[in-house]
């Protein structure tokens, strides 16, 4: 045909000339829609791997960054404990382990003008000295919310006549529990990591500290890791109404049920927890109740709480008994002139037969 140029692709020809430049075969047509969508989702792929690299590699600077700045995006809510946030110690004992490789520490949970309690703590089972193994103890408070001037005045006083006060700049209530334990566990992780162990308690309690020494903790083995036990709780949520003490709104714990989690009276586990804890707490969500946000980051470390040895760590009252008492670590809700009155009785039977 005069006039006319053919190119044979295979199956596929093109006609020029006359008939200028029509496409005579709808397979080209076919075959140039595929390659062109080839080529799209091609870069689509690559341009969602470009994205998610640039979006891991934020993240990880995001992660990377210093923690408990003013810049971090804090969660706000009435209920919910600011945090992370640059709390800064007012008192502390930076130099209380300086020298020391302490087997148990002992972080004491109180209100800072509760100043009998500690008197009384001190002159029965915080009294580090009675005990065989190295012992430190501190007292962990906050801001005083009552005569605040006169009150800090008798912190310091306090706290240079016996050495064991720790405090930061966050108000001392029932609802920042959990700031005041994050405190602690950041002052184990900065100024005394050297620690086999660690004891949370209340400042309401008859402690045992030889026997939690000697029957649950044991100096002569190697120091357990990941170690964290007490009196565990299971199957439990939050309380959606605001008529409890505990109640916690969805907005800050959406989930129904709380992971596992070792009572609030009082607990114990190994001294790398303490760093563990205090680093995952930067990156999750804080409430305010103490001994369940413990537990939330235990899940969060894939770490369970260890079963305790039973009927050792209690979370209730008990019947003073010498001879009972003398096989347990902690009763709930032993202070002033009644913890005094037993434990001069259970000091001076440490030696008697049962």
């Amino acid at each position: 045909m005069p006039g006319i140029r053919v190119w044979n692709l295979g199956k596929i020809c093109i006609f020029g000339g006359n008939m200028k430049g029509r496409i005579c075969s709808l397979k080209f047509v076919s075959l140039l829609f595929l390659i062109m969508f080839g080529c799209l989702v091609f870069y689509k792929r690559k341009l969602q791997m470009i994205n998610k690299s640039i979006g891991d590699s934020i993240k990880l600077q995001e992660r990377k960054k210093p923690v408990n700045n003013m810049t971090y995006p804090a969660f706000k809510h009435p209920l919910a404990p600011p945090y992370p946030f640059p709390y800064k110690f007012l008192i502390n004992q930076p130099d209380k382990c300086k020298y020391r490789k302490p087997f148990l520490i002992l972080m004491v949970i109180g209100e800072c003008q509760d100043f009998d309690s500690r008197h009384t703590i001190r002159e029965t089972w915080g009294n580090v000295s009675i005990y065989d193994v190295e012992v430190v103890m501190v007292f962990l408070v906050g801001l005083p919310r009552i005569a605040p001037e006169r009150t800090r005045d008798l912190l310091k006083e306090e706290s240079e006549t016996f050495g064991d006060i720790v405090q930061q700049d966050f108000m001392d209530t029932y609802y920042n529990l959990t700031l005041k334990t994050l405190m602690g566990m950041e002052w184990v992780t900065k100024f005394c990591p050297s620690a086999s162990y660690v004891m949370k308690i209340d400042n309401d309690m008859f402690l045992n500290v030889d026997y939690l020494i000697h029957n649950v903790l044991y100096p002569d083995l190697p120091v357990r890791t990941n170690y964290f036990t007490g009196f565990i709780v299971r199957n439990t949520g939050p309380m959606r109404s605001k008529a409890y003490k505990w109640y916690i709104p969805t907005e800050i714990y959406p989930n129904n049920t709380y992971p596992p989690y070792c009572a609030g009276p009082g607990y114990v586990f190994s001294a790398d927890m303490a760093k563990k804890i205090y680093d995952v707490a930067q990156e999750i969500r804080v409430i305010p109740n103490e001994d369940v946000f413990m537990g939330i980051c235990l899940y969060e470390l894939q770490i369970p709480p260890t079963e305790p040895p039973r009927n050792v760590l209690n979370g209730h009252k008990i019947e003073y008994n010498h001879c009972k008492f003398r096989t347990l670590a902690t009763v709930h809700h032993y202070r002033g002139q009644e913890l005094r009155s037993i434990w001069e009785d259970f000091w001076a039977k440490k030696s008697h037969k049962c």
